[in-house]
């Protein structure tokens, strides 16, 4: 044990601006899935969450007396969609600004149940405490889609890869497209299989679309 020191994100001065924003504001328009989430960590109570690390790797927190200390990925993480932002802006030319600054700017994440309280709840608190950033307009997460009834993994090769798919069905890439649009888990976990791939393909692709188009 050794006694160190930590920066931390004081989440709990910003929970009734967050009940306020989020709560009375987007109740009628923010995913169900999402909005109950955001509802649990508020009614819950927010405290107070740590923003540095002692590690030997990752991004030197820019302040007097953080020596040693790096940024906790969950806090740089959404700061790269800025920092992006403003590279791809000087590659090309253009101004950064209005992309996150801009009342007419809408700004959309398209992310994973796992990641609802960091872009409904974290990131904002963070964007509005620096006060000058637009904020999420919408977070329309989904929950999570498996495979065969186990959960996708790439370091387990448990995924279905694009190039390999391509290969065993040349030309059906967009068979493929609408069997995940189908079983898209908007509102909670779905699981994608060959054999519902396979019989809406025959049964809805071919039986119904098919026979339509050529009626």
């Amino acid at each position: 044990m050794k006694e160190t020191k930590h920066w931390f994100l004081p989440l709990d001065q910003y929970e009734s601006w967050l009940k306020e924003w989020i709560l009375d504001g987007h109740k009628s328009d923010w995913k169900s899935n999402v909005y109950g989430q955001c509802k649990s960590w508020l009614d819950q109570g927010l405290h107070p969450r740590a923003v540095t690390r002692d590690l030997d790797w990752g991004i030197p927190v820019p302040v007097n007396g953080a020596g040693g200390k790096v940024l906790y990925v969950w806090f740089d993480a959404p700061i790269g969609y800025i920092s992006a932002t403003k590279q791809w802006a000087k590659d090309t030319g253009k101004d950064w600004e209005p992309y996150w600054k801009s009342e007419d700017t809408k700004l959309v994440h398209f992310i994973g149940k796992d990641n609802i309280v960091f872009h409904c709840v974290i990131f904002p608190s963070m964007l509005k405490a620096h006060g000058d950033y637009i904020l999420p307009d919408n977070v329309p997460a989904n929950e999570f889609l498996n495979l065969e009834g186990d959960k996708i993994s790439t370091s387990r090769n448990w995924a279905v890869w694009l190039h390999e798919y391509l290969e065993d069905f040349p030309g059906m890439q967009d068979v493929m497209r609408y069997v995940l649009c189908a079983t898209a888990p908007e509102s909670k976990d779905n699981d994608f299989t060959w054999k519902d791939f396979q019989t809406r393909n025959n049964s809805e692709l071919v039986g119904i679309y098919g026979n339509l188009l050529i009626e």
